[in-house]
This record gives C-alpha cells, sequence and structure tokens, in this order.
C-alpha cells in the first residue's frame, strides 16, 4: 500500500505545470521598494529639518532684535547724564571719580591674551 502512495504522489507531480519563480525579479523588486521607501523617507527628514531650521532662524533673529534693544536700552542708561540724574534722584552724595583715578582694563598685545590695567592719560 505504501509503495502505490508513493507512485501515486509521483505521478501527480509529473502531471502537474510547475512555473519556475524568478529569484532575481523578486530580489530586483525588492530592492526598488526598499530603496524608494528609504528615499521618500529621507525627504521627508530633509524637509522637517528645513522646517526646524527656518524656525531657529526666525528665533535668532527675534533674540538678535532683542540684544541690540537691550544695548540701546543700557547704553542710555549708563550715560553719564543719565548717570547724574539717577544720582541726583537718589539724592546720593555721589560724584564721578577724577581722570587720575580711573582705571581702564584692556587686552594685551602679547601672546597670553591677559587683561592688563593701564592707568587713563589726563583727559
Amino acid at each position: 500500500m505504501a509503495a502505490k502512495r508513493k507512485t501515486t504522489k509521483k505521478k501527480m507531480k509529473k502531471n502537474q505545470v510547475q512555473v519556475p519563480f524568478p529569484v532575481l525579479l523578486a530580489n530586483v523588486l525588492v530592492l526598488v521598494a526598499v530603496l524608494g521607501l528609504s528615499y521618500m523617507w529621507l525627504c521627508s527628514r530633509c524637509d522637517a529639518l528645513g522646517k526646524e531650521i527656518r524656525s531657529k532662524e526666525a528665533e535668532l533673529v527675534a533674540a538678535q532684535k532683542r540684544l541690540v534693544e537691550e544695548q540701546d536700552r543700557w547704553s542710555t542708561l549708563t550715560s553719564p547724564a543719565n548717570l547724574e540724574r539717577a544720582i541726583n534722584k537718589h539724592k546720593l552724595l555721589m560724584s564721578m571719580p577724577e581722570s587720575a583715578r580711573v582705571v581702564v582694563v584692556g587686552r594685551s598685545n602679547g601672546r597670553n591674551q591677559t587683561a592688563m590695567l593701564t592707568p587713563r592719560q589726563g583727559l
């Protein structure tokens, strides 16, 4: 009985039409699909990064504008006329120092780039 089964299976296999599966074509199609999906992901990532860069640049422009405004406000507040006005307003007994007592802190010309103190020459 077992021998009969084997022969019937062999006959059924011989009667079936077998189409060869194109492995190379399947591999090429999978490769094309993977490359296409990678390209689409890369494009979407580049677009997202571009939007992020534009928003950061806008943020930088706003920060630079605030910086300029604050520097202008600070220079206005620290002008000699405004300092005198603030001293008088708060009734402080202060006056501007004499030029001989003013020390200017500047950068040295040497390689070590340390700060140096130089007395101001008469104003």
